[in-house]
């Protein structure tokens, strides 16, 4: 009896119903704002308003610093963060031409290699670059045996701590872009 009226339902089903969804389509469809790619432009966003925030405050720091950085070592340490956010913003652009219905996952996988050996880099060569500037900087005759030369060491340590803790977290989150899927 069941059966009878479940194949009934079917048939009366009309055939020509067009179930074909195109990208954009399933894109304001199904994705909502806590997906994968969404999280990720916001961090993308979030990175780059700080780093815009710490360029400004750097470059006014003759004004109001305690530490009265050389201003040879600002210009150097802001143009640092200006060309980290510069690599930042092609990380973003490239988060948000990935269209997750549309590409292969093939393509989708090439995009996050892409993206995590753009951003290791612009870790490495901020790393490279502000290491040795904080370390020169806490060593210098202003500095040296000083409450500012312990102060430069600590924010050093604690800024390079929390800096690995969000590029790991950033990486997980670069990796789950790879199975967007299993979160729908």
């Amino acid at each position: 009896m069941e059966l009878e009226e479940l194949r009934r339902t079917w048939h009366s089903v009309n055939p020509h119903v067009d179930l074909q969804i195109n990208g954009e389509e399933a894109n304001k469809i199904f994705i909502n704002k806590n997906d994968i790619k969404s999280r990720l432009l916001k961090r993308a966003l979030w990175e780059g308003t700080f780093t815009v925030f710490g360029i400004v405050l750097m470059a006014l720091s003759p004004i109001w610093s305690p530490l009265k950085f050389p201003y040879w070592w600002l210009v150097i340490f802001c143009m640092t963060l200006f060309i980290a956010n510069i690599c930042g913003i092609k990380i973003y652009r490239s988060i948000k031409a990935t269209n997750l219905w549309e590409n292969t996952h093939k393509e989708i996988l090439i995009t996050v290699i892409s993206i995590k050996k753009l951003y290791r880099n612009i870790e490495l060569a901020t790393a490279v670059v502000v290491i040795p500037l904080m370390i020169w900087l806490s060593l210098s005759p202003l500095f040296i045996h000083n409450w500012r030369m312990y102060f430069t060491w600590i924010l050093t340590i604690m800024g390079f701590a929390l800096e690995y803790l969000w590029y790991n977290s950033n990486i997980k989150k670069i990796n789950e872009l790879v199975n967007w899927e299993k979160e729908l």
